[in-house]
């Protein structure tokens, strides 16, 4: 109630202690009372108030609306907590931010109850491709470090298609996106994997290849071929690659050797 609320708000202020009032399951609640709630804390001095999607039946649309609304019968500043049961925790997080939001609550890797929250990775990811000044401040390439640490400690595995941090998020393969990677990364990327201490990976040893990252990868090795041996070179690569992927070690031999038989 309003009056319980007032009587603990009260309290807390009056030992100098920082004051959020959170509801539970917002999403799930009577807007109007939500509402009367918070304007009553506001009015008492909270220095936020957190809108909380408990179990992630928000939508992004959802998101914003709420959010939006809240702001407009509040000053002090509001705290976003976003759940992944739905897949949409990162944009409903983001759309929080669009609607007047001041904090997002993330976890490293997302971890969290259920299928967890907001990851940060992910949340970087989206500020840093709307305005990497967004993330000016955070030292980027610290995030890889920290989601394998985490993830040791917590005995889980980072998803292959994790953003950023997963093994495959700057890694190409298919052969129109090696050549047009090759050429401008941008075509392929909307994110420079520099900027978070990491590298992209171009894929040859498979049967998906073509010429152009087969010739890119034998210039690293100081290799040269003509227009010919090098369409000869990268059918025998999908032949070979319809038995499984090479290796990079077989796929260098294959190469260095192809120069010398």
């Amino acid at each position: 109630t309003i009056e319980s609320a007032t009587e603990v708000v009260t309290y807390i202020r009056s030992q100098g202690i920082e004051v959020r009032f959170s509801s539970e399951d917002s999403f799930r609640s009577d807007e109007a009372d939500l509402l009367r709630i918070y304007t009553a804390v506001d009015a008492l001095g909270v220095n936020r108030v957190g809108i909380a999607d408990t179990v992630g039946v928000a939508t992004p649309r959802q998101a914003f609306a709420l959010v939006s609304e809240v702001r407009h019968h509040v000053s002090c500043d509001i705290e976003f907590h976003g759940h992944d049961d739905a897949g949409c925790a990162i944009a409903n997080s983001f759309s929080a931010l669009e609607a007047g939001a001041t904090h997002v609550d993330t976890t490293v890797l997302g971890i969290g109850e259920r299928n967890g929250i907001t990851p940060m990775g992910g949340f970087l990811a989206r500020l840093y491709t709307i305005d990497r000044g967004l993330v000016a401040k955070y030292k980027l390439t610290d995030l890889p470090r920290v989601d394998r640490m985490v993830a040791g400690m917590v005995g889980v595995d980072i998803p292959f298609n994790n953003a950023i941090t997963g093994s495959a998020s700057f890694t190409h393969k298919a052969g129109i996106h090696t050549k047009a990677m090759l050429n401008n990364p941008e075509c392929y990327e909307i994110i420079d994997p520099a900027d978070f201490g990491l590298e992209r990976s171009i894929e040859i040893g498979h049967k998906l290849t073509g010429r152009h990252a087969v010739a890119h990868r034998a210039t690293q090795l100081g290799l040269r071929f003509g227009e010919i041996e090098l369409r000869e070179v990268t059918a025998e690569i999908k032949r070979l690659a319809d038995r499984g992927s090479l290796a990079p070690h077989e796929l260098d031999g294959l190469l260095r050797n192809r120069l010398t038989a």
